[in-house]
């Protein structure tokens, strides 16, 4: 037997206290005197009669003595705290599963959490009898929320305050964070690992003794396995959400999936997942801002029985907000290719007149992921890594004017162009390009080059020999395009040679 609240030799001088006291009590009671009256003769021999033999006069005294003493060293017993039993006489390490599964409610209406506290106490009782005892809160971090203790009632407190995580426990880090406060207390094999969990766990043949303590029983449950977004490669503000639901039960699942951002529904369905299999479902969302997603289960039923883990009913998504293309443009007038980059949504536009672009140096220009130049070339020294032109400067390069030219072939499958079809598209008035090594003829009439794309080390430049309201489709909505798909690729914007597969698919390969 061991005292938790007092060391052994502060419970000795309180018991030794307590005894003299008790014996000074007796030792301080009057005795009372014989008086002597009338009848002298007649009150001794009746007084010598009725007065009790030698051993018993002595004995009640002695007797009632003995039980005040045992009564007061009992009670200072008490006030020590005593321990009964062996108990864990070794460092003990308590690894507390803090995962979402601790949220859940028994049938006896009892939450997981609480059992586990009183299961961990009870075993924290025994193991602080002449030993220590670490709190390990294994959540989606694992961490060490009490370090090595005796005081009982510090572990109740700290016990008390542990809240389970949103994700799931990290049983493993836990049980090694927990080996390594052994050995740094040198207790080795001598020491002893409790982990107390409501998920499957198994101890590995080896280190320090462990033991399980199970708390809760398997539910039937409809829960997330899979929840996430991203953006849409080459769609500006446009996202793709994913998630994976399963049923872990025996019967099927029905419930009412809703994927929100903020308060708009991206996704509001009814569905069904078999029993013990999983089922994806995907939905789209446009912000150019961040989107915060969440996907929720509501309603859930497993047969004619209600959810048993509603903690994995919700999940979270977050989708980085659209970085905005800094784009400079340079021109005298506003015309149709300033209301083309105005219209679009992912641009921070600067404008610039060509007086100021004289002046300017290649530093200065570097904050900007492309330049549109109308009719306008860059100084002399003066570089950029990605350049969009309209209207080249007669000169090197350039060819003498046609009128009317028609475009008779379209390099569709270029990233500047996007897909676009054009044949058959004509132009007022437009500067032929002297095709270089290298070039890529994006547009055509005949055997000239309306528009080439060029690339020179990380340097890209995209030129259109035409004014834009030369140009018969400049007012529909191909134009705006055009503008977008050659600034996606000037300001080298999205994955080059993107694969139409999703992740982890196979790949074949001709022969």
């Amino acid at each position: 037997m061991s005292f938790a609240a007092f060391s052994p030799a502060a419970l000795a001088a309180l018991a030794a206290l307590t005894g003299a006291a008790v014996v000074l009590l007796y030792l301080l009671r009057r005795s009372p005197r014989a008086q002597l009256v009338s009848n002298v003769d007649f009150w001794l021999r009746a007084a010598a009669r009725a007065a009790p033999r030698w051993p018993f006069s002595w004995r009640i005294p002695l007797r009632s003595l003995l039980v005040s003493l045992l009564v007061a060293l009992g009670l200072v017993a008490l006030i020590g705290d005593p321990r009964f039993g062996a108990g864990a006489r070794t460092t003990t390490v308590l690894v507390f599963a803090a995962g979402r599964g601790m949220n859940a409610v028994g049938l006896d209406g009892e939450p997981r959490l609480a059992r586990a506290r009183r299961e961990a106490l009870r075993w924290a009782e025994h193991a602080t009898i002449e030993g220590e005892l670490a709190v390990i809160r294994a959540g989606m971090r694992p961490s060490t929320w009490l370090p090595l203790t005796a005081d009982l009632g510090e572990i109740e407190t700290a016990l008390g305050a542990l809240v389970p995580d949103e994700g799931g426990p990290d049983l493993e880090g836990g049980v090694r964070l927990a080996e390594a406060l052994l050995e740094a207390q040198d207790a080795g094999e001598s020491g002893e690992i409790l982990v107390v969990t409501d998920a499957p766990w198994t101890a590995r043949a080896g280190g320090p003794r462990c033991v399980v303590l199970p708390v809760g029983t398997p539910a039937e449950t409809l829960g997330w396995t899979a929840f996430s977004a991203r953006r849409v490669p080459f769609a500006a503000g446009e996202y793709v959400v994913r998630a994976e639901v399963h049923a872990w039960s025996a019967r099927d699942a029905r419930a009412r999936l809703v994927v929100r951002d903020g308060d708009v529904a991206v996704l509001d369905t009814w569905i069904t997942v078999p029993a013990r299999s999983s089922r994806v479902f995907e939905a789209s969302g446009f912000s150019v801002a961040q989107a915060a997603l969440t996907a929720e289960l509501e309603d859930a039923r497993l047969g004619d029985a209600p959810d048993g883990l509603p903690t994995d009913d919700r999940a979270y998504a977050v989708v980085e907000p659209l970085e905005a293309t800094r784009v400079l443009l340079v021109d005298e007038r506003r015309g149709a290719l300033d209301a083309a980059l105005h219209a679009h949504p992912g641009l921070v536009l600067e404008r610039m007149t060509p007086a100021a672009l004289a002046a300017s140096r290649t530093a200065d220009l570097a904050r900007f992921h492309a330049l549109v130049l109308e009719g306008q070339a860059l100084p002399a020294g003066v570089s950029h890594p990605g350049v969009l032109r309209f209207a080249p400067l007669p000169g090197r390069g350039v060819r003498e004017g046609v009128a009317r030219p028609p475009i008779t072939g379209v390099l569709s499958a270029h990233p500047a162009l996007d897909g676009m079809r054009l044949e058959g598209a004509t132009l007022a008035r437009a500067t032929p390009l002297v095709e270089a090594p290298g070039d890529e003829v994006l547009l055509r009439s005949a055997d000239l080059a309306l528009a080439v794309a060029r690339v020179e080390g990380d340097a890209r430049e995209a030129v259109f020999g035409f004014v834009p309201e030369d140009a018969d489709f400049v007012r529909s909505e191909a134009f705006p395009l055009l503008v977008h798909g050659a600034l996606g690729w000037v300001a080298h914007l999205g994955p080059e040679g993107a694969l139409p597969l999703r992740l982890g698919a196979a790949l074949e390969a001709e022969a």
